[in-house]
């Protein structure tokens, strides 16, 4: 096949003038000797004697009659479309000229390099509507074409729900009947316009509260849909911007802040990206954002966001003297005998955001007292007494604005 690029302009713009006034004139290209013509080639011998005497001149004749080649020119008049996803009522428009010497007569085929994009509905021929190239090539069967005649045909096709942005090609092939070989195509590229948004959620309002990652990490999930009119690659980049609470670890598995991902039409999915909290000051807030942009056409994108505030525990204690009675607090003034039991009220309050684990109360002594017991305000209390050292572990969390105490039991030596 021949390449049509400087030829199709050529001819395109000769058969927009045909179309207006009903003719086509030939061109230099199909300036072939016409079938059937006679072409006589003749020479004459002239001649005189020795003695300078003349004579008549002698000619000589052959005739060759030229015989018929066909030719055939396929020309797409579009070079690309790009319609809508879905939509009907397209239309295609080439030209087959016959571009040999004589009569002939011409049939067409056709080719539709991925037939999910788009159908044909029916082909337009001298104003008549063919539903199929079966019937249209029954028609052109009763058409002679003189040599540069041209048969306009109109292809009228419809796209396809979610193909934005999905290629095919139209092919038109002519074929000489007469000859049966000479063929030529023109070809139409259909790339239905990629239209629509993407959205990433959500957008805020999460308000979570994260302790310090502590060299582990957190996992956010967003949900990225593709509602354009066709497949398409999203870029995905996750940023923390201006902040060093926040740092990004991996986004849908991939190393580092960024990756790539293909959605269908219409289809969504989750994206996990995991994150580290730096060790700050509670109360700092931060924001983690999703974008995702479309790779075809650029423009496309929107971003989604969660909020996050940093918490952490903040444990006080208090430690109070009683009488033994638990109800007679002692004061600065008051005075204790030898053998005479008194009892401390401890008390551990978290007065933080977040809750506080692994709470645990070392109580050493002074060798002037001697450990006797200790009592839980719920169980949830282990005492471990060793001599004069009592280790206190509360079982579970402590949490944020919560207190739990204890009592403990000793006698004055």
């Amino acid at each position: 096949m021949k390449n049509h690029s400087s030829m199709a302009s050529r001819i395109i713009g000769i058969l927009g003038m045909a179309v207006a006034v009903g003719w086509l004139q030939p061109t230099a290209a199909y300036g072939q000797t016409a079938e059937n013509t006679v072409i006589t080639n003749m020479a004459t011998v002239s001649f005189t004697d020795a003695n300078s005497n003349t004579y008549s001149s002698v000619n000589g004749s052959v005739n060759v009659t030229v015989g018929h080649a066909a030719g055939i020119d396929v020309v797409a008049v579009q070079g690309t479309a790009t319609p809508v996803s879905p939509s009907t009522l397209n239309t295609l428009d080439f030209y087959v000229i016959n571009i040999g010497n004589g009569i002939d007569t011409v049939s067409v085929a056709e080719d539709i390099s991925d037939g999910t994009v788009f159908g044909l509905t029916k082909y337009t021929y001298n104003s008549t509507d063919y539903a199929n190239v079966g019937l249209l090539n029954a028609a052109l069967l009763l058409v002679s074409l003189n040599a540069t005649d041209t048969v306009a045909i109109t292809i009228t096709y419809e796209i396809f729900d979610d193909k934005g942005g999905v290629p095919s090609t139209f092919t038109l092939t002519g074929t000489s009947i007469r000859d049966g070989t000479a063929t030529d195509d023109g070809n139409t590229v259909v790339t239905p316009a990629l239209t629509g948004s993407v959205e990433t959620t959500p957008d805020g309002g999460q308000n979570i509260t994260q302790l310090p990652s502590n060299a582990g990490n957190y996992t956010f999930t967003f949900t990225v849909w593709n509602d354009q009119t066709g497949p398409d690659d999203f870029n995905l980049v996750a940023t923390s911007p201006g902040s060093v609470v926040i740092g990004i670890v991996s986004v849908n598995g991939v190393g580092g802040t960024s990756t790539t991902i293909t959605l269908g039409a219409g289809v969504s999915q989750d994206i996990d990206v995991i994150y580290t909290v730096a060790d700050v000051a509670a109360g700092i807030p931060d924001t983690l954002y999703l974008a995702a942009t479309s790779v075809a056409p650029g423009a496309i994108n929107d971003s989604g966001f969660a909020d996050l505030t940093v918490i952490k525990a903040s444990l006080t204690i208090v430690k109070e003297a009683y009488r033994d009675n638990q109800t007679t607090l002692l004061g600065g003034g008051d005075t204790v005998l030898p053998g005479e039991f008194i009892q401390y009220l401890v008390t551990v309050t978290n007065g933080g955001t977040a809750p506080a684990s692994n709470v645990q109360v070392v109580d050493v002594l002074p060798s002037e007292l001697t450990y006797d017991s200790a009592t839980e305000d719920v169980p949830t209390w282990t005492f471990a007494p060793v001599g004069n050292t009592l280790t206190s572990d509360l079982t579970g969390t402590l949490a944020a604005s919560a207190s739990r105490f204890f009592w403990i039991r000793v006698r004055v030596n």
